[in-house]
């Protein structure tokens, strides 16, 4: 580029700025408007971080921030992912979506690899239910990963996750992260059917390993199968109730 094309370029940014179309439009192109040949994230921009904070609820639990963009916990997801380059990811719950959004986006810009998210939909009226909304019952996947492109590297499976360990026993993936059924025969159960999918060196995470008490009744189990699994290579980190606890398959 010469330095006159340089000139050039540099006074139309400043044109655009100056009439406030430029940060616009460069928040259209991250949208997923236009398409770009090569994704350079932008998720830790401040309006990127906290339109994914709000869109998919991230302030639930994952010590996140929309007001400042603070990611919380989805940091600690999308440089995992994004270091360890995984080619399959599994996230199984998630009350509207904000840690499978993560994760995804991860992948997309790894240029690689592709979430499975599972979640049985279960709202506030279910016996069954944690937290949730019902919300995948009802949504269109697609459009609600189209931001970023991340309908691309994403599939959601509406159903339990008993179902999905069943339908596709060939699965196997480098990074799981379980936050479904919180009860503690559930977490384990969960545990113990996606522990053998997980490849040797892979990471398995686990959402509220130190919540404690009752939900509509039940009673908080995943920091009891978190202490039985003391002997696995562990690493938490616990912020109040805000929590979560990593594990890598040697």
């Amino acid at each position: 580029m010469n330095h006159k094309t340089k000139g050039i370029r540099q006074y139309i940014k400043k044109l655009l700025q100056f009439v406030g179309l430029y940060q616009f439009l460069k928040f259209l192109i991250d949208y997923g408007l236009f398409e770009r040949k090569k994704y350079c994230s932008t998720l830790f921009r401040a309006d990127t971080s906290s339109f994914f904070i709000r869109r998919y609820h991230g302030y639930q639990g994952h010590k996140a921030d929309s007001k400042t963009g603070n990611l919380g916990y989805g940091a600690i997801h999308y440089s995992l992912i994004n270091i360890t380059n995984p080619e399959r990811v599994l996230c199984v719950g998630s009350y509207k979506g904000f840690i499978p959004a993560i994760c995804t986006l991860a992948c997309r810009d790894n240029n690689r690899g592709m979430v499975d998210f599972v979640d049985a939909g279960y709202d506030s009226e279910d016996e069954n239910d944690w937290g949730g909304e019902g919300v995948w019952r009802e949504c269109n996947p697609v459009e609600y990963f189209k931001p970023f492109h991340l309908d691309k590297y994403l599939k959601l499976h509406v159903m339990k996750s008993d179902e999905f360990a069943k339908k596709f026993p060939e699965k196997k993936f480098e990074y799981i992260y379980i936050d479904g059924d919180h009860s503690y025969e559930g977490v384990k159960a969960d545990f113990e059917a996606f522990w053998p999918k997980l490849t040797e060196g892979g990471l398995i995470l686990f959402h509220d390993i130190a919540m404690k008490g009752l939900h509509h009744g039940k009673e908080f189990g995943v920091w009891k199968l978190w202490q039985e699994l003391s002997d696995k290579n562990q690493f938490s980190f616990i912020n109040g109730y805000e929590s979560l606890g990593i594990i890598q398959k040697n």
